[in-house]
C-alpha cells in the first residue's frame, strides 16, 4: 500500500509488530512510501499491521526479502537490528533502523563495514537531530560562538511506573535488552549530547538499580572528559522526577541551555580568559549580553524520513548515517562498562572486553531476559 499519494520509496518493514511502528507511520506517509511487505515473527500481531496497510505479511525473512523493494525499515527489537540490516543490505536494501542501532558496538562496526561494502545507505532513527534548535546549538559550538568549551552537563529523567518493564519480558534484561535506562531511553540524549558537542572519551560510570524492578540499570551517573580539555557530567534515570530534560554548555565566550523546543544563549561580553587578565575587581564575573531564544521545531520520525530520501535523492549521508550513530552507541557501551568494572575507559572501547562482559551478565541474567 502507498502510504500517501505522492510516489516515495518501495519500503519493507521488519519487525512491524513492534510498539515503536506506528510513530513511524507519519513518516512514510510524508514521503509517499509505498510499503509493499511487513515482516514480524509474531503473526498474530502482525495481521491486522498487515491489513491496515494493505500489503502481503510475512514470519519468514527470506520470503519478506523477495519483494522488490527499495528501503528497509528495521523496528525490531534492538538485539536484533545488526543481523537483520545487515541482511536487508545484502538484499540491495538501503535500510533505516530504530534506536540503538545495535546491543554493542562491534556489532555497529560491522553493520557499517557492511554498508560501506555494498555501497548501501545505513541511517539510525535519530530525529532528536533534525530539531531546529539542536541545529542552532551545534552550529554555535562549531563556529565558535561560546569560545574555548569547558562543561557539558546532561541531565535526563524518564520517570517510569513498574508496568512499563511488566509490560514486555525483555525490558530491562541483559538477555532481552542488553541493558537498561542508557540504551533505550538514554539514547537520544546522549545522541544529541554527541551531535552538538562533540564525543567524550574519557569516562568514569556509576550505575546502579535503586528503584525499579530490573536487572539492568535504572539511573547512570558519570564523569567525562574530551580531549580538548572539557569536563561534564551525565546523569540519567528512570527512578527519578525532574524537570525537562536538558544540556547545559559553558565556554569562556558564555553558555547555553537546551531543551525540548528552546535553546537559551547567554554570551559574555568579554571572553573569559581577557576578563581573568582583566583590571578591576577581583570578585566581579565577566558581563553578559542579552539573553538569545531559539524556539526549536522539528525531532519527530516526519523529519528523518525526509532527510533520508533527499539523501537518497542527492547521493549524501543521511543526517543520521550509521558511522556517526556508531559514536552513541560506543558512548553508551563505555559508560556500562566503567560502572561493572569500576575503571575508567578511553575511547576508543575495547570492543573484546565490553563482549565478554556482556556475556557474563548475559549468563547471569534472570527469567526476565
Amino acid at each position: 500500500m502507498r502510504v500517501s499519494g505522492v510516489r516515495g520509496p518501495r519500503v519493507l518493514v521488519v519487525g512491524a509488530a513492534a510498539h515503536i511502528f506506528p510513530s513511524h507511520l507519519p513518516g512514510l506517509q510524508a514521503v509517499g512510501a509505498e510499503v509493499v511487505g511487513v515482516h514480524d515473527v509474531n503473526a498474530e500481531r502482525l495481521q491486522p499491521v498487515a491489513e491496515r496497510l494493505r500489503c502481503p505479511a510475512f514470519t519468514d525473512l527470506d520470503a519478506l526479502l523477495r519483494i522488490p523493494a527499495d528501503l528497509a525499515v528495521v523496528v525490531a527489537p534492538h538485539p536484533f537490528h545488526a543481523e537483520l540490516t545487515i541482511r536487508c543490505m545484502q538484499s540491495g536494501l538501503d535500510v533505516l533502523t530504530e534506536k540503538p542501532m545495535a546491543v554493542e558496538v562491534a556489532e555497529a562496526d560491522r553493520m557499517v563495514a557492511e554498508a560501506d561494502r555494498l555501497g548501501r545507505m545505513l541511517a539510525v532513527s535519530f530525529q532528536h537531530r533534525t530539531r531546529t534548535e539542536v541545529q542552532a546549538a551545534r552550529t554555535l559550538i562549531q563556529e565558535g560562538a561560546l569560545g574555548v568549551i569547558q562543561r557539558v552537563d546532561l541531565l535526563a529523567t524518564w520517570p517510569r511506573r513498574f508496568g512499563y518493564f511488566a509490560s514486555a519480558a525483555w525490558r530491562g534484561s541483559w538477555r532481552g535488552e542488553g541493558g537498561g535506562v542508557l540504551i533505550n531511553q538514554g539514547q537520544h540524549d546522549l545522541d544529541t549530547m554527541g551531535y552538538v558537542a562533540g564525543f567524550p572519551n574519557r569516562i568514569v560510570a556509576w550505575g546502579r538499580t535503586q528503584l525499579q524492578p530490573i536487572e539492568t540499570e535504572d539511573t547512570m551517573s558519570a564523569m567525562i572528559g574530551w580531549e580538548s580539555g572539557a569536563v561534564g557530567f551525565i546523569h540519567i534515570s528512570t527512578a527519578e522526577s525532574d524537570e525537562e530534560r536538558r544540556i547545559e554548555i559553558t565556554g569562556t565566550g558564555g553558555r547555553l541551555r537546551l531543551r525540548r523546543g528552546r535553546l537559551e544563549v547567554l554570551r559574555n561580553d568579554v571572553d573569559m580568559r581577557d576578563h581573568a587578565v582583566s583590571p578591576g575587581s577581583p570578585y566581579e564575573a565577566p558581563p553578559t549580553l542579552d539573553l538569545e531564544l531559539v524556539e526549536g521545531t522539528g525531532g519527530k520520525h516526519v523529519e528523518i524520513y525526509r532527510d533520508l530520501v533527499a539523501a537518497r535523492a542527492e547521493g549524501r549521508p543521511p543526517i543520521a548515517h550509521g558511522a556517526s550513530a556508531l559514536h552513541t552507541l560506543e558512548l553508551t557501551n563505555a559508560l556500562i562498562y566503567s560502572s561493572h568494572t569500576g575503571q575508567e575507559v578511553r575511547l576508543p572501547l575495547d570492543r573484546g572486553a565490553y563482549s565478554e562482559l556482556l556475556r557474563s551478565l548475559r549468563a547471569r541474567s534472570g527469567a526476565r531476559g
